[in-house]
């Protein structure tokens, strides 16, 4: 079974790679970076805050660049060109093929990740060569702890993205559903703090909406966890029980979500 995945995983990679569209959000991603260079010399200080926040944001925006017009079109074409038939007539369950592509897709992530991570970083080398002394509270560590929960971030995001893309048929619809979570994801944390304050009070929200976005803090995924951008560009030292925290939340939920995916895909009937 693992070596079936495994078979289904290295094709959506082949197939994944030879998508124009990864070099565009590629050559568009190191564009930000080297624009950093001109970027930092309109500040007159903090510059190692403006280098890594600019950095750390060309990386997030190619993470979601290559999953709302890469990740979706990978699944969504499968069965618009049928070729879903072709895989699905050789000795692969439904399940062994959704799996294979969430794992594939998130190869595609990390390769790209990788990457721009060492792009990055020499980006990072060379402006802090001309600026060492703003680069003193500078961490590497914290820098890539930063890009690693991005990472978990994105195995999240795309267990949601499988998981619509197996509900509907639609790639527009599949595409507006993730960006719709995402957007809550991110946003839902703050929304729940804010009803805990006394502005909260002057906008008499009534007892359901309060309910509903009660509930909606437990079902949403809390996507704001997994940004470090300002622990990052600070130096702000994040624990390792933190860590490990989103690291678990991100298998969990990226895992219950493929397996719902699993079972709704079992049960849809491919036209």
């Amino acid at each position: 079974m693992i070596l079936k995945m495994l078979s289904l995983m290295k094709l959506t990679f082949k197939e994944g790679a030879r998508e124009r569209a990864i070099l565009g959000i590629g050559l568009f991603a190191l564009l930000m970076m080297c624009a950093s260079f001109i970027v930092v010399n309109f500040f007159m200080r903090d510059l190692h805050k403006v280098a890594v926040d600019i950095n750390l944001s060309a990386i997030g925006l190619a993470g979601l660049l290559l999953t709302f017009f890469v990740s979706i079109n990978l699944l969504s074409m499968d069965i618009d060109k049928h070729t879903i038939y072709c895989v699905l007539s050789k000795p692969f369950s439904r399940s062994q093929y959704i799996w294979g592509k969430y794992l594939g897709i998130m190869l595609i992530i990390t390769a790209a990740f990788f990457i721009l991570t060492v792009c990055s970083s020499i980006n990072i080398l060379l402006i802090k060569s001309q600026y060492a002394v703003w680069f003193q509270r500078f961490s590497w560590m914290e820098f890539y702890k930063a890009v690693y929960a991005s990472l978990l971030m994105f195995f999240l995001l795309n267990a949601i993205v499988i998981f619509f893309s197996t509900i509907t048929t639609s790639s527009f619809l599949t595409l507006l559903f993730s960006i719709s979570t995402y957007i809550a994801g991110q946003t839902i944390e703050e929304v729940v703090m804010f009803l805990k304050t006394s502005g909260a009070e002057e906008m008499a929200l009534s007892g359901g909406v309060e309910k509903l976005i009660g509930i909606a803090q437990y079902i949403l995924p809390n996507l704001s966890a997994f940004d470090l951008k300002v622990q990052a560009s600070h130096a702000i030292i994040v624990s390792n029980s933190y860590m490990m925290g989103i690291t678990f939340y991100s298998a969990f939920y990226s895992t219950i979500l493929i397996f719902a995916a699993t079972l709704i895909f079992n049960k849809r009937e491919l036209m």
